[in-house]
């Protein structure tokens, strides 16, 4: 399982000297592109489209062309959540939320908390299965205390990317695993990694040029 352990009298200090947060807050949602920071393009269907009903945001099953692989960010000031649904071989996606902190460099996220998206369902439509983005649920959530580094750059201020490059090298450094992409490893307790997708993308060496020098793009929605 690809969690990564954390200093925490380490990163204290970190957030104390942080520089003041500059991200509007607001619902972020991701989206792959590629390119410079100042003229970059967006990959269709590396990661799901928005899903929003009467102003509100949804986790679906896409059962079409798409991805499962989507994350949303709830940003206040300096903290949030994160809401995530993963594409999983077999069973259906994963879905799971995590809090988190954040400054102008880096989100700190906590252990998520997760379960498979069909859990007490009660035989529902596919089609009819859907989550709130924003209402915790309950599921499984791992006793340890872990955490998932993930660097931002700031584009705008309500926009901001995360080159998986950095991601995996952060984590690297306190602690995690060698980056792998391993289909037969449950990726469910990590927020940016799923198997062949989200930053493991860029280790997969069937997808496209533009695909394994992508990174992930957050755009405020509402």
């Amino acid at each position: 399982m690809k969690i990564f352990l954390v200093i925490s009298l380490f990163l204290f200090p970190f957030f104390l000297n942080a520089s003041a947060f500059s991200l509007e807050p607001g619902l972020y949602h991701l989206e792959w592109a590629y390119g410079p920071n100042d003229n970059y393009k967006t990959i269709a269907g590396v990661v799901g489209d928005v899903d929003e009903v009467d102003g509100f945001y949804y986790l679906k099953n896409k059962i079409d062309d798409q991805s499962n692989d989507e994350v949303y960010i709830v940003i206040n000031k300096g903290s949030g959540a994160v809401f995530f649904k993963h594409e999983e071989i077999e069973g259906g996606p994963t879905i799971g939320w995590a809090n988190f902190q954040l400054n102008d460099k880096v989100i700190l996220i906590d252990t998520p908390t997760t379960r498979n998206f069909y859990d007490n369902t009660d035989g529902d439509s596919d089609r009819d299965i859907k989550y709130k983005v924003g209402v915790k649920f309950s599921g499984n959530k791992k006793v340890k205390k872990t955490s998932e580094i993930a660097p931002i750059e700031i584009l705008k201020n309500d926009v901001f990317k995360i080159d998986c490059s950095e991601y995996f090298k952060s984590n690297e450094k306190y602690g995690g695993k060698e980056k792998k992409n391993d289909p037969m490893e449950d990726y469910s307790s990590s927020v940016f990694l799923s198997n062949d997708g989200l930053c493991n993308s860029i280790l997969n060496k069937n997808n496209k040029v533009e695909v394994l020098k992508g990174w992930m793009l957050f755009k405020r929605i509402i």
